[in-house]
């Protein structure tokens, strides 16, 4: 809790959020910063806090929340998952929304968020809600009675999930947040979380790539450094080129998402899908290019693998997948309502994946 004080007071989080997201250089410029943290892997929720959280508090003017976010404790929340049951079939992201139902004490909040990130260890989680037939959005402290957090879970170190269970937990009302324009708001904000996890990938395949020619060039075998076999250079060639694919992705997605273009939100998926297979086989590819050492906690290559496969684990990839295939079904048939998925992909939540 001390480092991720530190973290917070140190505002290294709000550099991303607070970039000018009109600005198609600036919002391309901040994703430097989430490369740096997937580079150095931090514990704790900095993609849901630097990447959705703190940019839907500042987009939606939400005074509670900003204060809630900078006083150092832990806090977190489930990310809209994609849905893409638009009648245009563009990739959107909607909120799982338990009920928030209002007594004579208050507001209380019941319903079940699917595996949070870094939730046994918070303070509080960010909650949206319908209320009275509205979407808004509640803190809901995880110390109030009702509350059930599950073990944690999840092959991500820095990152673990755990269920959190909401029976009638009461909040107040000074914790609710209803902007009018807030399903707007969620999803550019998700949009953009997505973009900070592609530049994580983007950052931590750069740093396990680097770390493994480092030590490729040290090891000798057979008289020669490592190296300089083939099997090694080629391996290492292959997914140096498919994370450098998916810097240049994210860039083009992020910068078509301020510039407003109209195909930016399937970019972003697509970034999702290409940033995400790079990391995997990045890791892979270090922890087979170690040899033995690779599967030690001495290196460290285990931790960037572990993220790079939370990155390709869960329903999110698949709804993406979905989401990007109605979407192009939709680009080659112009007729109203044509390329439509079948069954909305639906909001499966959380990209710890």
């Amino acid at each position: 809790m001390d480092a991720w004080r530190e973290l917070v007071e140190s505002e290294w989080l709000e550099h991303f959020s607070s970039a000018d997201r009109a600005d198609p250089a600036v919002r391309v410029a901040a994703l430097h910063v989430a490369e740096a943290f997937g580079a150095a892997p931090v514990t704790g929720p900095v993609d849901v806090v630097a990447g959705y959280l703190l940019p839907l508090a500042l987009t939606t003017a939400w005074t509670a929340g900003l204060d809630r976010l900078r006083d150092g404790s832990l806090v977190t929340a489930l990310v809209p998952g994609i849905d893409a049951s638009g009648p245009d079939a563009v990739p959107r992201r909607r909120a799982v929304r338990p009920a928030a139902a209002p007594d004579a004490h208050g507001i209380r909040v019941s319903g079940v968020l699917p595996r949070v990130a870094c939730a046994a260890g918070a303070a509080a989680v960010v909650v949206a809600v319908q209320l009275d037939g509205r979407p808004a959005l509640a803190i809901v402290e995880l110390d109030r009675a009702g509350v059930i957090v599950g073990e944690p879970s999840g092959v991500d170190l820095r990152r673990p999930v755990a269920d959190v269970t909401l029976d009638a937990v009461a909040v107040d009302a000074a914790s609710i947040h209803a902007p009018p324009d807030l399903l707007e708001r969620e999803d550019a904000c998700a949009a953009g979380h997505s973009l900070f996890l592609d530049a994580e990938a983007v950052g931590g395949g750069t740093e396990v790539i680097a770390r493994t020619v480092a030590y490729c060039t040290d090891r000798v075998q057979f008289g020669r450094p490592i190296g300089s076999f083939q099997a090694v250079r080629h391996r290492l060639a292959d997914v140096t080129v498919q994370v450098e694919g998916a810097r240049s992705l994210a860039y083009r997605a992020a910068w078509d998402l301020a510039a407003a273009e109209r195909d930016a939100p399937a970019d972003v998926v697509a970034s999702r899908l290409w940033s995400s297979r790079a990391y995997l086989a990045a890791g892979e590819a270090a922890v087979q290019c170690h040899g033995g050492a690779g599967f030690t906690w001495e290196q460290g290559v285990h931790v960037f693998h572990r993220a790079a496969l939370a990155g390709r684990g869960g329903a999110d990839l698949a709804a993406a997948r979905g989401a990007l295939a109605a979407h192009l079904r939709a680009l080659a048939d112009p007729t109203p309502g044509a390329g439509r998925a079948a069954e909305p992909v639906g909001a499966t939540g959380g990209a710890h994946r």
